[in-house]
């Protein structure tokens, strides 16, 4: 699991160097719609190493740490670093068009992470998660409810500060990837048939 290990590592090393330097990475990395769509693009990848503190980072990196295993070993590591940067593309991009340009900066790896659950409960759809305050749910309907609660808050406005419109983002794209994925992969061998077979209950 050398991605999702090295994705915790960089988090935990870029959180460090944000609170050493706050002002010059909130200003460049974090994800400020007016200037990314003006040019800063690259703010589209580096927003998702930034966080909001040490709550933030460390639940991030926990569901990362329970969920990332499990599906990279089921994607396999090129195919889960790209659902991990996609989701959290995805998430950004949600964001802007549905809360439109500002100059509020969106930071945090939520995003790809809820792209990470995503895959999980698409992947495993009957495998039992337990979502607060500890309510049993397979995985595939704890992923829509997830994604309702999203959608809920982020028209209510219920959570100001928190980009719940990113969090769905971020759940949208991750589903739909591994979803293009499920149906393009075609097994060559019968090892091949029998992973597949597995890990697409």
């Amino acid at each position: 699991m050398r991605v999702t290990y090295t994705l915790i590592a960089i988090n935990i090393v870029v959180f460090i160097l944000q609170n050493i330097f706050y002002s010059i990475f909130m200003d460049v990395f974090a994800l400020t719609p007016v200037q990314a769509v003006q040019g800063w693009y690259w703010q589209f990848l580096t927003y998702m190493f930034l966080h909001g503190g040490l709550m933030h980072i460390t639940i991030n990196m926990f569901v990362l740490f329970m969920f990332g295993t499990v599906v990279e070993y089921a994607l396999g590591a090129r195919r889960f670093i790209t659902l991990y940067l996609v989701s959290g593309v995805g998430s950004a991009v949600f964001y802007i068009l549905l809360m439109g340009v500002s100059n509020v900066p969106m930071i945090g790896a939520s995003g790809a992470v809820f792209g990470i659950m995503a895959a999980y409960g698409l992947m495993f759809p009957k495998n039992v998660i337990f979502i607060p305050p500890g309510i049993p749910l397979p995985a595939i309907s704890a992923v829509f409810l997830l994604a309702f609660i999203e959608l809920f808050l982020g028209l209510t406005g219920l959570e100001p500060g928190i980009a719940n419109f990113g969090h769905l983002g971020g759940i949208v794209t991750g589903f739909l990837l591994v979803l293009y994925w499920k149906h393009k992969t075609k097994p060559k061998t019968v090892h091949e048939l029998r992973n597949f077979e597995f890990f697409w209950e």
